[in-house]
């Protein structure tokens, strides 16, 4: 069995593999309007990042000021979404350090525009990971029709249990 801990750092993984093959492309390639999910392949990532951030931050530690860190418009370049996404890893991280048990089974309300569900701690990041998985299917789609090969994202590439992260 694995832990959520290990979801996390599987998902990290992989979230890190795509952000750097998108910044391998030019930023035109990256920022165009491709009428997806959040438009853009730069806009996806973003929704990947800030979707963790406001699970963890927002539903479930519940921190009464939270916000978006900036306005998607404002990202001008990849080094500018590293540095979004290593802060929001740096929470979760922490956040997870912490969680025992208890914690992960503590009863939140998770709240989105559709309705509100009563989630364990642990269901709400399960939530976020999936909701990663559907955006980097969309990603892989985007990137085939530019021919362009997109990372490995499938576990046995990227189990944190054996390391084996390959993402040529």
């Amino acid at each position: 069995m694995f832990s959520i801990n290990e979801l996390h750092q599987y998902s990290s993984t992989v979230r890190r593999a795509f952000l750097e093959k998108l910044a391998s492309l030019p930023w035109e390639t990256i920022t165009k309007n491709r009428e997806a999910s959040y438009y853009s392949m730069k806009d996806i990532m973003l929704h990947m990042i800030d979707n963790e951030d406001m699970v963890v931050s927002r539903q479930i530690l519940k921190v009464p000021d939270y916000k978006r860190a900036r306005d998607w418009k404002e990202y001008g370049d990849m080094r500018m979404i590293r540095e979004h996404l290593d802060e929001v890893e740096k929470r979760t991280k922490a956040y997870l350090e912490s969680a025992d048990e208890k914690e992960l089974g503590r009863r939140v309300t998770f709240t989105v525009s559709s309705g509100s569900f009563d989630l364990s701690a642990e269901e709400c990041l399960m939530q976020s990971f999936t909701e990663q998985l559907y955006h980097l299917g969309e990603l892989i789609a985007l990137l085939w029709q530019e021919n362009i090969e997109p990372p490995r994202m499938q576990w046995f590439w990227n189990n944190p249990k054996t390391q084996t992260s390959d993402h040529s």
